[in-house]
């Protein structure tokens, strides 16, 4: 008993000093080994629980910022390609080959979201969320059992596994649903280092399950690299570990060919991925990696060596988070004489020494260990044969044999624990890989450990060997903070080597306070991710221009133009060269219906990026708004026909030149030239063959073409191609039916299709108010008349629509419900001089003369001078205007 026991035994104890010599024990280790073996499954249980517990309030979030374009527009998710075509295709659904693509192949990654999608039956956020948070927590226990590898104290793996659970840094891997790929690259990489442990462990005692540990150790190290590229390390940690092993002394006449067959398949990864799979074809923009971009060697070099230091910040003090690094959110280090440069070079220095002493003393280790040997000591060697030399008997003499080792040693440590110099705990766990080591070097190797899981995993994205479409970016520090971590836990277990309580007892309550507040952080920025708007308003201050265009997007798709267009210009102001976010405010102009601002917001957006298809197609929108017809051909003309070698989202870019092409048809129809229109769709379907739904409405247009050509036997083939694509497809049938019914010998069959278009949508508008028109040309009004009101009280605040139904009232002479219809018209285009007009004239049928002459001038103050308008007033006696 030390003199602090006998003192707590012989004292009278207040409460709080009563609990605290309770917890003495626990404090000092004597209930480690019952701890260990007992209780370290509650240790796993007690972190996963935490790590789902802080991701809870991301089950309520949807889909963010990358989310859209990797899930939502992806076909390999949603099921609109085969499975087997997410191997050939990048993260975001582009073929790997493609010019366009970012060569990011995560096919493992993708087919996972594509269960999800099966299972939840489309695209439910939550089940996506709910797959993070247990992968996240999978990933939690394995920090554990990893912990439980190299660290002994019970408060040390306890302290990895809730400071992993709870880290804050780890929150866009889990929150957004795109991170999934760190974290499933995490959870195989440390399942590949496990499974290797095990391997080494079967071959140290000859049992012939080792080669399939080892086939296990390959497997999950090629499923971390089609997870996520950054898990390509993984063979290189596990071979880094047995290297230590050896040099620390402990002999094994089979490390040499697990090495190879390791070192091998990872030379084969790295082959196959670098050159057998196609990397990026197109170049990251400057937006995304700046530094990359810059055009000083120096600058560039002094930079990227000093984004490490920034990491290990974010994951010491991860205060300042946000979604995005790019631009200029990191200062570039231009000088030498840049005081960050000290930062960098401290760094360095104390990895290099670290990875130097822990080497020396490892191989100081090692020769002690062959001197003992020499001598006949009992440090522990292993000299295996092959096993396929052994008979049955002799592996089953050996293994009875190390069992029998292994029962002495532990009871040799378990009276170890009763003496007062037991350094750190008592290694009893049969996951403790560091036994029969010296105390030197055993903290050597945890320390080595530890650097080389927080800096190998980083590496691939480091800037350093070649460049990536990021600066920083939090996702990819889940993996490195596994060695952080390791690093936090392993300091635990040194301050708890003291035998001062009181030290003890700070220690413990200053790391929870630490989790307390790290767990507090995680909830908070959990929330940032539940909407795009209020992640991109988290952002503002580390990255303005970007958050700020992003948040100006958002707040447009809702309506809240005044908003917006502040938030936009201030986007402008920070970055004025930014095309995106001229588009986005050229957008909001065209939704306010201010065309020629809008003109200009996309003519800035095609200065800023000339290869902007989707820029084209609306700037030809908004002068087809203005009449600028001729001009608005031109545009959608250089639209249609820009090439996509240099974007980044093809799809998008070719829906954009579909688009173009479909509405300069449409302009070519309008001005009666049919045979152009017919010449411009033709061009779109050889051009774009890979666009099914669009060579869907191709098909259509063209059938409308030739059907106003009165050639119907072309028109009927290609709407019927048109079905054959889309059997399901609304818009094609309204449109089959429209050719039909252009031929009045055919207005029965034209009636069964649109007939099958309300069966397909019955909730839709536009399908009742085709119908309608064509029952008015059939002249079967009082049938029209219900169909337009249909169709206009489904879409109320469609205003052809609203006056379609108005009109059709009127012309049965029920002007009672068609001046409801007018009024309604009215409030959703009070600028509009035609629908004062409209109104004026049903209030003049009606005998409302005062009514109706008030209408008339309001509709010659938006519109002076208007014959029809002056005409109904002078039939009102009114020629003072």
């Amino acid at each position: 008993m030390t003199l602090m026991e006998h003192r707590l035994a012989k004292q009278p104890l207040a409460p709080p000093a009563a609990m605290l010599a309770k917890l003495w024990p626990w404090l000092r280790h004597e209930a480690w080994p019952w701890l260990h073996k007992s209780n370290m499954d509650y240790t796993s249980l007690v972190c996963c629980g935490l790590a789902f517990v802080l991701y809870l309030n991301t089950l309520n979030a949807g889909f963010v910022y990358d989310d859209r374009r990797a899930v939502l527009a992806n076909a390999d998710v949603s099921g609109g390609s085969s499975w087997q075509r997410s191997f050939g295709n990048d993260f975001w659904g582009t073929p790997l080959t493609d010019s366009g693509s970012h060569g990011s192949w995560r096919p493992l990654t993708v087919l996972s979201f594509r269960l999800n999608y099966l299972l939840a039956g489309g695209f439910a956020p939550w089940g996506f969320h709910l797959g993070n948070n247990l992968l996240h927590c999978v990933a939690t226990a394995l920090v554990v059992r990893v912990a439980r590898t190299l660290l002994a104290s019970f408060w040390a793996v306890l302290a990895t596994g809730a400071l992993f659970a709870a880290h804050p840094i780890h929150t866009e891997a889990v929150a957004s649903v795109v991170g999934r790929a760190d974290v499933a690259a995490c959870v195989c990489y440390l399942l590949t280092y496990l499974s290797y442990l095990r391997h080494m462990r079967w071959r140290e005692s000859a049992d012939p399950r080792q080669w399939l540990a080892l086939a296990t150790t390959l497997l999950f190290s090629i499923a971390a690299l089609l997870c996520k590229e950054t898990a390509i390390t993984a063979l290189l940690v596990c071979a880094a570990f047995d290297v230590m092993r050896g040099l620390s002394g402990q002999v094994d006449k089979q490390r040499l060919r697990s090495l190879f067959f390791v070192l091998g398949a990872l030379g084969c990864s790295v082959y196959y991925r670098l050159i057998v799979v196609p990397g990026p074809q197109s170049a990251f923009s400057s937006a995304d990696n700046p530094i990359a971009r810059t055009a000083s060697t120096w600058t560039r070099l002094l930079t990227f060596l000093h984004l490490p230091v920034v990491n290990l910040k974010l994951l010491l003090l991860p205060q300042v988070l946000s979604f995005d690094w790019g631009m200029d959110a990191l200062p570039r280090v231009t000088t030498l004489w840049d005081r960050r440069n000290a930062q960098s070079a401290c760094l360095y220095t104390v990895l290099l020494g670290v990875a130097w002493r822990g080497c020396k003393v490892l191989l100081h280790s090692g020769e002690l260990a062959d001197v003992a040997g020499s001598s006949g000591s009992s440090y522990p060697q292993y000299h295996i044969q092959k096993v396929g030399r052994k008979s049955r008997a002799k592996r089953k003499r050996l293994a009875n044999n190390n069992n029998n080792n292994s029962n002495s040693n532990n009871s040799s440590n378990s009276s170890c624990c009763s003496n007062r110099s037991c350094p750190n705990s008592c290694p009893n766990s049969s996951d403790y890989m560091l036994g029969g080591m010296s105390v030197a070097a055993r903290n050597s190797c945890i320390l080595l450990m530890s650097c080389a899981f927080l800096t190998l995993p980083f590496l691939p994205a480091s800037n350093l060997f070649f460049y990536v479409g990021f600066v920083v970016a939090e996702r990819l520090l889940y993996l490195p903070s596994v060695g952080f971590c390791l690093l936090v836990g392993y300091g635990v277990s040194k301050l708890l080597d003291r035998d001062s309580r009181t030290r003890r007892l700070l220690l413990l309550i200053g790391l929870g306070m630490l989790l307390v507040s790290f767990s507090v952080r995680t909830v908070q920025r959990n929330a940032d991710w539940r909407d795009e708007e209020s992640l991109f308003r988290s952002a503002i201050t580390v990255n303005p221009p970007k958050a700020l265009g992003n948040l100006g997007s958002v707040l447009s798709s809702q309506a809240r133009y005044e908003e917006a267009k502040q938030v936009l210009q201030e986007a402008i102001r920070y970055r004025p060269n930014m095309a995106d976010v001229h588009f986005n405010l050229g957008i909001l102009h065209q939704n306010q219906q201010d065309y020629k601002s809008a003109v200009e917001c996309f003519q800035r957006a095609i200065k800023f990026r000339p290869s902007l298809a989707v820029a084209y197609l609306n700037l030809g929108i908004s002068f087809i708004a203005l009449g600028k017809r001729q001009q608005a051909i031109e545009i959608l003309q250089l639209g249609a026909t820009l090439e996509g070698a240099t974007v980044r989202d093809r799809s998008a870019h070719d829906q954009a030149r579909s688009s173009a092409y479909l509405q300069l048809g449409a302009l070519y129809v309008e001005q009666g030239k049919l045979q152009r229109a017919l010449a411009t769709y033709r061009e779109a379907l050889s051009s774009l063959p890979a666009l099914v739904q669009q060579r869907e409405v191709l098909y259509q247009r063209i059938g409308d073409v030739f059907g106003r050509l009165q050639q119907w036997d072309e028109a009927e083939r290609h709407h019927r191609a048109a079905l054959e694509l889309q059997p399901n497809q609304v818009a094609a049938h309204l449109s089959y039916g429209i050719t039909l019914a252009r031929n009045s010998s055919r207005a029965s069959e034209a009636e069964m299709w649109f007939k099958r278009a309300l069966k397909l949508a019955p909730e839709q508008a536009s399908v009742y108010h085709h119908y309608a028109e064509f029952l008015s040309l059939q002249s079967r009004h009082h049938e029209s008349a219900v169909y337009h009101r249909r169709a206009a009280e489904l879409a109320p605040t469609d205003y052809a629509l609203v006056v379609a139904a108005a009109t059709s009232l009127r012309l049965l002479d029920r002007k009672v419900e068609a001046e409801l219809w007018y009024r309604k018209a009215v409030a959703l285009r009070p600028d509009d001089a035609h629908a004062h007009t409209n109104l004026g004239a049903i209030l003049h049928l009606l005998g409302r003369t005062n009514h109706a002459a008030a209408s008339y001038k309001a509709a010659l103050r938006l519109q002076p001078g208007d014959a029809i308008t002056l005409g109904n007033l002078a039939k009102l006696g009114v020629t003072n205007v």
